[in-house]
């Protein structure tokens, strides 16, 4: 496969300047810029967790008022924002190895950066959710968030029949796609290292005993709410690949339910908690949670930077189960009234809390 390069047409009107959002940055939000107070010595360390949201000060209110407040994209004569990149791959294999969805179903995962008006500008167009690696599709350079424009001349109108389309076209196939401009995606996977079979909310004491695993939250196979642990990348792409053909998964998965969790960071700073290893040439980083049943799951990376993708998956849904279960609870008590329900809540989270000994919550 080889990347054929397609001149974008011509601009409807002139364009006009688009004012992308600011995104609410996980690491500022959790309590990461915050000032070191005076009697603490700095420690580069904790000066890099720092730096890591230095760049990304504002909070979730602005970045609402920044979404409502955004320029009208100039469109081309596609219906398209005409700052974006159009290209064409040309395929000889039968499978593509790639999956769609429409960019509302990717709003609060993959296209969480992007700004709103480009997402409704793009309607029911098919984009790229899903690419196994070594595919037709990756090595032809059709990546995650691209938007698939037509197949052999025929234009695609939404996943379901882009899918269709690619099934039945011959090859070679051309496939004519389009980059949203600026695109920054938020992934909710990553290969990372995982420990999750003791009851300690700290690291363990020596580096062998993490486990490498690859995370998914979410995903193209499973619920938002759960977080899935492969052995390798290329485990999750058959998984996916079972799933799509409704055939029972063949690999090992180790599984686990995030509704009802709480992410737990030492210290009443909020930053990240790290561990030194003798054999390491730089400390770990690491978060723990503490789901609703089981033991601690621990999740780590040797940089904050390749933490952050994963942990930002599991802030969103761990907020928004959190901001579900407390509407639920006011709804509840103004239903049933006194009736003494709210006391076992009570009792709930004060038995959580001595759970985690000098660790906050969030």
């Amino acid at each position: 496969p080889s990347l054929v390069p397609a001149p974008a047409p011509e601009p409807a009107q002139a364009p006009a300047p688009v004012q992308q959002p600011q995104e609410e940055d996980p690491w500022a939000t959790a309590g990461f810029n915050q000032a070191v107070s005076a009697s603490q010595q700095p420690d580069p360390r904790l000066e890099h967790a720092n730096s890591v949201s230095s760049n990304h000060t504002r909070g979730a209110s602005e970045n609402k008022q920044n979404n409502e407040d955004e320029a009208p994209v100039a469109l081309d004569s596609n219906g398209l924002p005409d700052d974006g990149e159009y290209y064409e791959a040309r395929i000889n294999a039968r499978s593509l190895g790639a999956m769609f969805y429409t960019a509302h179903n990717l709003e609060e995962t993959l296209y969480h950066k992007l700004s709103k008006n480009v997402i409704k500008a793009l309607a029911s167009r098919p984009v790229v959710a899903y690419v196994a690696e070594n595919s037709a599709a990756y090595n032809s350079g059709i990546h995650l968030g691209h938007v698939i424009l037509s197949v052999n001349g025929h234009p695609t109108e939404d996943p379901e029949f882009c899918a269709k389309m690619i099934r039945n076209a011959p090859r070679p196939m051309t496939i004519r796609c389009w980059v949203p401009p600026a695109m920054e995606l938020t992934l909710n996977e990553g290969r990372h290292l995982v420990k999750y079979d003791t009851k300690d909310l700290e690291a363990p004491n020596s580096s062998v005993e993490w486990k490498r695993k690859y995370i998914v939250v979410g995903g193209i196979v499973t619920k938002p709410w759960m977080m899935n642990m492969f052995y390798r990348k290329k485990d999750y792409d058959i998984a996916v690949k079972e799933a799509h053909a409704g055939h029972k998964i063949s690999v090992k998965v180790k599984q686990f339910d995030l509704r009802g969790a709480r992410i737990i960071l030492k210290g009443k700073d909020g930053k990240p908690n790290w561990v030194d290893y003798p054999s390491e040439r730089k400390p770990w980083y690491y978060i723990t949670i503490l789901p609703s049943k089981g033991y601690p799951i621990k999740i780590s990376s040797e940089s904050l930077e390749e933490l952050e993708p994963v942990y930002s998956a599991i802030r969103r849904f761990v907020r928004k189960d959190m901001e579900a279960r407390y509407q639920y609870r006011m709804d509840s008590s103004f239903s049933y009234g006194s009736s003494g329900r709210g006391d076992g809540g009570g009792g709930s989270r004060s038995s959580s809390n001595s759970r985690l000994g000098g660790f906050q919550q969030f």
